[in-house]
């Protein structure tokens, strides 16, 4: 039976892979502030690395949702990720661009792999003034 170990993940301002793979994360953050609403959030990626416990293609699903309705607020970003042996690193980051939050409140993003939930990444929407 495959296992599946969550290593990390982040929400950041930009992430890529630099020279020789290495994974390269710029601005962790947590919360987004906000003057009015709905707001548009322009830029953020999210970065995740898991570790198999088996050779084979996995399928990692990132929704965001609004944690007190559970509604979707962006399309899922969806990868498969293959493992040519057991006990195998594998990380995705993908680029969110142009995000609606139409309130302030927690949201989450849920990461699953193969359909199994791995790992809530809260995301606070705060309203300040200004």
């Amino acid at each position: 039976m495959e296992k599946v170990k969550l290593n990390f993940a982040h929400i950041c301002d930009y992430a890529s892979f630099g020279e020789g793979g290495k994974l390269n994360i710029v601005g962790i953050f947590k919360s987004i502030n906000a003057v009015k609403f709905p707001v548009i959030h322009p830029q953020m990626f999210i970065v995740v690395n898991i570790t198999v416990s088996t050779a084979g293609t996995y399928k990692e699903v990132i929704k965001l949702i609004k944690e007190d309705n559970e509604i979707e607020i962006m399309k899922p970003l969806e990868f498969n990720v293959t493992a040519n042996k057991g006990n195998s690193e594998l990380g995705v980051f993908g680029q969110i661009s142009g995000v609606k939050f139409d309130e302030e409140g927690m949201y989450k993003f849920k990461v699953y792999v193969n359909d199994s939930l791995i790992k809530e990444i809260p995301l606070m929407v705060n309203k300040i003034n200004q």
